[in-house]
């Protein structure tokens, strides 16, 4: 809990900056606030995700050589179904940006929605370049293969992800999925058992292990 000393030098900071006409919050700290107000939970209300959005997105409009908020703002219009309105802002950061890795999985999300395999792939072998340090641009690399059945290659690549910090049972998770795929039921149900060890809340690998376990116990009926 703040102390009343602590209140009080946050009220007189703001009274100051609020006091000076030519005071402007830097763009950094704005987004750090306005993200901060965001509600803690899985699913959030339309009047708070447009509230944030709108919020984000005048940043954007303010400040449009600031990367994070253009960032921010492509994540949300993405996850809003915004395709459009995000490719936009995940463009303008790349521009800005080239080797920013979370523009960069927005816009390889954007190009599968759209079919367009060669560009998401591209846009993931030039990330991979400029941050070969970065675990997200692995998997999207696996996800990738996986969707061209490349199996193979979408283990080796979640394997990288994994060793430069990716969530372990993230990892699994996908891993099971290219077992299931590639035909391989025990090795799948092992990799999503290992995912639900690490994170009891992953409903998806729960899933997936269900709907193995079923289909085993119709196959051992026949």
């Amino acid at each position: 809990m703040r102390t009343l000393h602590a209140s009080l030098l946050f009220v007189a900071a703001s009274a100051c900056a609020s006091l000076n006409p030519d005071y402007q919050q830097l763009p950094d700290d704005a987004l750090r606030e306005l993200l901060a107000t965001a509600p803690n939970t899985a699913a959030m209300s339309e009047v708070d995700r447009e509230r944030i959005q709108f919020g984000v997105e005048r940043l954007a409009t303010r400040y449009p050589s600031h990367v994070p908020s253009q960032v921010a703002a492509a994540a949300i219009a993405q996850a809003s179904g915004q395709t459009q309105r995000a490719q936009g802002y995940a463009d303008r950061a790349i521009e800005l940006h080239p080797a920013n890795v979370e523009a960069r999985c927005v816009r390889v999300r954007i190009a599968v929605a759209d079919g367009s395999m060669s560009l998401a792939r591209k846009l993931v072998d030039d990330g991979i370049r400029m941050r070969p340090d970065a675990a997200p641009l692995y998997e999207a690399s696996a996800w990738l293969h996986q969707l061209n059945s490349q199996y193979d290659d979408a283990v080796d690549a979640l394997d990288a992800a994994a060793a430069l910090g990716a969530p372990p049972w993230r990892i699994a998770f996908h891993k099971g999925l290219a077992e299931e795929l590639r035909g391989d039921a025990d090795k799948a149900a092992a990799h999503y058992r290992a995912a639900l060890n690490a994170n009891s809340t992953c409903v998806e690998a729960q899933q997936r292990l269900t709907g193995l376990e079923a289909r085993r116990q119709l196959n051992s009926g026949k």
